[in-house]
């Protein structure tokens, strides 16, 4: 068993615990779709713990268990959530890395976090102790090898608790699913069988993610996305046949390419992102809105990971219908000796409907 005690320093009422480099997750960030607002897991491979006590020092303690411990009748507030490390190395640290103190946590292995807090009102009402004052709030948390469950409120009694609580549950709704997605990649790429991909934090045990191989036969590939839970119910496949004409001389590997950019470029047309989350072999994908495909940008950029957005062009050398038409112009305006002329008047168009907006950003 790993264990640390001891006095740490807080600012702002906060700690964290992170696996990667980098700056602490933001608030709104790390408690999004959570309903409990003490211990913020919603950012991966972090933590964002809060105090009662503004600035000072507070008692702390740090347990990495072999299974579940019972309960402290000793905290007022305690409340439970997951975590997965993204490296072999974890800290807990102070606010704006002035110091940190390394734990024992083993990336591969997802725990379940019980964080529980004592004398958190009493604190808050003081704001800051110094140096000689006695102790006013304790905190203990733990560390347990778990599946990924939900987080949840095991006991409140503080009026700090229940307010940190209410602010967790006015969190925007989208960071959540973002979490879900997470979860259900990392499930896959941990070997988890595949029915924790309904276990891991979907509150409607729903399928977010579907992961398609290569040389997947393209009957399971609709298959699999028609399943996800985001799937657009309008989204056509009228255009399969001619796209199969089309690309009966390409390899399996290179006929799913383009078959999922073509599904991913009248997904957009239809206010949908097909996402490309990174994987090993196999392709990751799921079905999101705009303003979720940033959140997800936003979090994986920190996390070494990354996110495309899956349209035309993407994987295969094919030309977007909005390129052909911008080079066309440009050709006629140039002359009609221009090479580009003769280049673009070969390739073939390709109409797509797709609206005139910005693609969302990607990640390499």
């Amino acid at each position: 068993m790993f264990r640390f005690d001891g006095e740490v320093g807080v600012s702002y009422g906060q700690l964290y615990v992170s696996s990667v480099p980098g700056p602490a997750p933001r608030m709104h960030d790390a408690f999004a779709g959570q309903s409990s607002g003490l211990c913020g897991a919603a950012v991966p491979g972090a933590l964002f713990l809060r105090t009662g006590l503004h600035s000072g020092a507070v008692g702390f303690t740090v347990e990495v268990l072999r299974q579940a411990p019972p309960l402290d009748p000793a905290y007022e507030d305690i409340v439970e959530v997951s975590f997965y490390p993204a490296s072999d190395q974890s800290f807990l640290v102070r606010w704006a890395g002035e110091a940190r103190w390394e734990l024992d946590l083993k990336e591969g292995i997802d725990y379940r976090v019980r964080y529980c807090a004592q004398g958190m009102d009493q604190a808050r009402e003081q704001d800051v102790r110094l140096d000689d004052e006695p102790l006013l709030d304790r905190y203990l948390l733990q560390f347990w090898p778990a599946p990924p469950e939900p987080d949840r409120i095991v006991r409140q009694t503080s009026q700090n608790a229940a307010y940190a609580h209410d602010y967790a549950r006015r969190q925007p709704e989208v960071e959540f699913r973002v979490r879900s997605i997470m979860a259900q990649r990392r499930a896959y790429l941990t070997g988890t069988a595949a029915e924790s991909f309904r276990d891991a934090e979907s509150p409607d045990e729903s399928v977010d993610v579907a992961v398609i191989s290569r040389e997947a036969d393209p009957r399971s590939v609709r298959e699999q996305l028609t399943s996800l839970s985001a799937y657009p119910a309008a989204l056509p496949w009228d255009w399969v046949t001619a796209f199969d004409a089309e690309h009966a001389e390409d390899d399996r590997a290179g006929y799913i390419q383009a078959f999922l950019e073509e599904i991913g470029e009248h997904a957009f047309a239809r206010g949908a992102v097909l996402a490309s989350l990174d994987s090993r072999q196999d392709y990751c994908l799921a079905f999101v809105t705009s303003a979720q495909f940033e959140q997800l940008s936003r979090l994986l950029t920190g996390h070494g990971m990354g996110v495309q957005s899956v349209r035309l062009g993407l994987w295969t050398p094919r030309m977007h219908p909005e390129q052909s038409a911008a080079i066309r112009a440009w050709a006629r305006a140039n002359g009609p000796e221009s090479p580009v002329t003769r280049i673009v008047s070969t390739a073939p168009l390709e109409s797509s409907g797709a609206p005139e907006e910005s693609e969302p950003g990607s990640l390499a």
